[in-house]
């Protein structure tokens, strides 16, 4: 019996639980047999923390998307009103625009297109009230950019959550490997045999389908000539 450690996959101690199980509950020994509940609740523990590492994966991929739209839909705004400003008040574009145009600004990281587009947004509000940017694109450009921002911070919790997920699997892993240590005592103590107690547990950790797969045999050494 091998302890399997952090490192190996959730899948991997999976399988090892199910495998316990089933021997647990193939063997004709009562007091072995019962050892089989520590099993099937070590089992619904990993497929519950299977489940919550899943869904808390989905959160960070849809607040992903999500960031991805809002910043798409933000661009459409600032481009479209790139290209009225550039065709009407040439000026004003190129205080809007003084280095970087609306398309390539549009490039930036989504901090960095927020922090010029503040800047962008404080010179609209410098402008008259009437003026053409400003009653066509100022309200809908910060409403963009408000959207934006708080995708992003979406974002950044559901990184953090899975973050903190992440952790908890390592601390998870080492609690079902003390409960299996905890099954094989029980099964030595009963048995008097350690390796009879040994064959109750999986003896890889390669993926269902592996097992009979071996290593291929080192080639055999030349033989030493014989002194003449």
């Amino acid at each position: 019996m091998r302890l399997l450690g952090h490192g190996a996959s959730l899948a991997a101690f999976r399988w090892d639980c199910v495998y316990l199980l089933a021997r647990l509950l193939a063997d004709d020994r009562q007091d072995v047999k019962a050892l089989g509940a520590a099993a099937k609740d070590m089992l619904d523990q990993v497929g519950q923390e299977r489940a919550a590492l899943e869904a808390v994966e989905d959160n960070a991929v849809i607040a992903s998307a999500l960031l991805g739209n809002a910043d798409k839909a933000r661009d459409k705004v600032l481009i479209a009103m790139g290209g009225v400003a550039r065709a009407m008040d040439k000026p004003t574009y190129a205080v809007l625009f003084p280095k970087l145009n609306p398309s390539r600004t549009a490039r930036l990281t989504v901090a960095e297109e927020s922090t010029e587009i503040a800047r962008i947004l404080a010179e609209l509000a410098k402008l008259p009230a009437d003026h053409a940017l400003r009653v066509g694109y100022e309200s809908e450009l910060a409403g963009a950019e408000s959207a934006t921002k708080t995708a992003a911070a979406q974002q950044n919790q559901a990184a953090v959550a899975l973050s903190i997920q992440r952790s908890q699997m390592g601390r998870f892993k080492l609690g079902i490997d003390k409960g299996r240590l905890e099954i094989h005592g029980h099964l030595v103590a009963l048995l008097k045999d350690k390796a009879d107690a040994d064959s109750f547990f999986r003896p890889t950790s390669s993926s269902p389908g592996e097992e009979e797969k071996k290593e291929p045999a080192a080639p055999a050494a030349p033989p030493v000539p014989a002194n003449p």
